[in-house]
């Protein structure tokens, strides 16, 4: 199965005039003068998208390529909306209270009075580029869809392929301005939504490369805390031996020696702590905009004496109740606590606990824990 780059790089190049062929993996593409020109490249020319199993006379493309770049060149003379006929999906009969109970689950609440109603609901996906930097970089793509109208997270990953790769109908290249102002309202207010749901699966995909980066930065600490430990305990040995020969000029000499040493190893901790820092981009490269039939549902969740209505939608792709979204940070949240003043819909990083106090107190009404701490 090819990767989406490499079926990214094929469907450019043949919408370029290049007669492109899939092998194994690979691609090799005979491509005219001009296009070849433009790339950088020979006119037949085998690209490769793996560097473990690439051939020897193949490119490797991966996401830092400058071959990347320079596909932006062509990307630029496309245009900028596309449309694609959509699938077609059937809705099927549900029962609303047990959808929603086995889907979500609050710990300290109860939900009541579902209620559902076929209908349609607009979906924006991403496709997003993340970089992990740090004393190793490692870069990939994730794709992420936000259900626009109700404000839930489904998961769609793979719609874009379905989407792009069905072959009935061509492919609008062409908006009128009144719906390319529209699509631009609709993504802009779904990226807040998007880029907390994108932050997550980065970050899960992450996790492994992360964990062996600080299994690596403890290792590198405790040969530098064994180093400097040795030096500190010999000097101190010294001024031991200098304070009972009441040397007064010894002694003052090993202690300016264990100031130097502590300032010594101080400034190496901070050299490790800055060397394994963990920084991560994310950087929106495409956006598709859908319509699909959903069931709408609403829900009435209750916490204490106060209540508040949900929206969610069950697709018919999905086959599932899409998550809503947490309140405080925008992921999709399954098992979800509720605040107590405004009835928050939160995930378990949105209602912590104070590091000062201990208090638990809602992310979504407070910036900060709400006690003054004296």
């Amino acid at each position: 199965m090819s990767s989406p780059l490499a079926d990214f790089t094929a469907r450019l190049l043949t919408r370029h005039g290049a007669l492109v062929e899939h092998d194994r993996g690979e691609i090799v593409a005979v491509m005219p003068p001009p296009l070849a020109t433009e790339l950088g490249v020979a006119e037949y020319q085998r690209f490769a998208f793996d560097r473990r199993t690439a051939g020897p006379h193949a490119l490797v493309v991966d996401y830092e390529s400058p071959l990347v770049e320079r596909f932006g060149r062509l990307v630029d003379t496309i245009g900028r909306i596309a449309g694609a006929p959509p699938p077609h999906v059937a809705l099927k009969a549900l029962d609303p209270e047990e959808v929603v109970t086995r889907a979500i689950t609050l710990t300290n609440g109860v939900i009541r009075d579902c209620r559902v109603e076929a209908g349609c609901a607009r979906y924006v996906g991403f496709m997003v580029r993340f970089e992990l930097l740090a004393d190793e970089r490692i870069s990939g793509m994730t794709e992420v869809w936000v259900n626009h109208t109700t404000r839930s997270v489904p998961r769609l990953e793979g719609l874009v392929t379905r989407l792009l790769s069905r072959r009935e109908g061509t492919v609008d290249a062409t908006a009128e301005p009144a719906a390319c102002d529209d699509v631009r309202g609709i993504v802009a207010g779904a990226w807040a939504t998007g880029a907390a749901v994108a932050r997550r699966q980065v970050e899960n995909r992450l996790l492994d490369a992360i964990a062996s980066l600080r299994r690596r930065r403890e290792r590198d600490f405790e040969r530098l805390r064994e180093y400097y430990q040795a030096i500190d305990e010999e000097i101190r040995r010294r001024a031991r031996r200098a304070l009972t020969k009441r040397d007064e000029a010894a002694v003052k000499a090993e202690t300016s020696r264990l100031d130097a040493t502590a300032h010594a190893f101080r400034g190496r901790v901070a050299e490790l702590v800055d060397r394994y820092r963990v920084r991560v981009r994310l950087e929106p490269l495409a956006t598709v905009v859908c319509t699909l039939p959903v069931h709408h549902i609403t829900a009435r969740i209750y916490r204490r004496s106060a209540s508040r209505t949900i929206a969610v939608a069950w697709n018919a792709i999905d086959r599932a109740l899409e998550s809503p979204a947490c309140d405080g940070c925008g992921a999709g949240v399954s098992t979800a606590t509720l605040c107590d003043d405004r009835v928050h819909v939160l995930c378990s990083g949105c209602q912590g606990d104070c590091e000062t106090c201990g208090r638990s107190y809602c992310k979504a009404c407070h910036t900060r824990c709400p006690r003054q701490h004296r």
